[in-house]
């Protein structure tokens, strides 16, 4: 999902600060610290967030979203966003994939793979729809990382928002990613990603409310169409 990101815009054991391959350098202060941020995520039996999320394509696009995020998993997930496109909503039960507008009163539900990640792909493969930084429950994310840029270095602690984070930084040629993790829970706490050519635009992410391992019951992963809704089919991604 980080290569998926930058559309639009495992750590070897080591006894060094930092090494360095043909590839690129990846300091192992920072691979440890996305590796712990990774086992954290690995280890949630479910969990609510909330991402406020600014995606600027180009010099004038500029989109705003706040997303409410509940998982359960393995295979339970349902997502609200409104933003500068209107309210819409994700369910997704472990079978099927359902679609709201609110603004449009329409909806769709489509068969979907049995797990959250296979079904984030699929949906996205299929139907071009992104979720709000999946990337971080994935269980390849350091290593998705690591192939998607050639420098990752630990820059140090950093106070946002009155939560304690350590940072991490890494590079390609074209982007320059940034995620601030909060040194109390290892989860996420910030990221943004800024393409070297700043005329395509950025993209940035906060989490906040943090909830781990709530119960969340079947009733909020299920999708009934409301009454007088129209059906209006996903379209295929082109």
């Amino acid at each position: 999902m980080i290569k998926k990101l930058t559309y639009y815009l495992i750590a070897t054991t080591l006894f060094f600060v930092s090494c360095t391959s043909d590839s690129g350098k990846y300091e192992q202060g920072a691979v440890d610290h996305l590796d712990k941020l990774s086992e954290t995520i690995g280890n949630l039996n479910s969990c609510s967030y909330t991402l406020n999320t600014v995606v600027r394509k180009g010099a004038e696009q500029e989109f705003i979203n706040e997303h409410d995020v509940y998982m359960r998993g393995p295979d339970k997930m349902h997502v609200y966003t409104n933003g500068t496109k209107g309210k819409k909503s994700f369910w997704y039960d472990g079978s099927s994939f359902a679609y709201f507008s609110y603004n449009n009163n329409t909806y769709d539900t489509v068969s979907a793979k049995s797990n959250i990640i296979a079904a984030i792909d699929e949906v996205h493969n299929k139907y071009g729809i992104d979720f709000p930084a999946a990337d971080f429950f994935y269980p390849t994310f350091t290593d998705d990382i690591i192939d998607s840029f050639n420098e990752v270095i630990l820059v140090g602690d950093e106070n946002i928002d009155d939560v304690e984070c350590v940072v991490i930084m890494a590079s390609n040629n074209d982007n320059v990613l940034k995620i601030w993790i909060e040194k109390d829970s290892d989860l996420p706490h910030k990221m943004s990603i800024m393409p070297t050519d700043k005329s395509l635009g950025s993209y940035k992410a906060v989490f906040s409310n943090w909830r781990i391992n709530p119960p969340l019951p079947d009733m909020l992963f299920e999708f009934e169409p409301p009454t007088n809704s129209k059906r209006e089919k996903l379209q295929l991604k082109k």
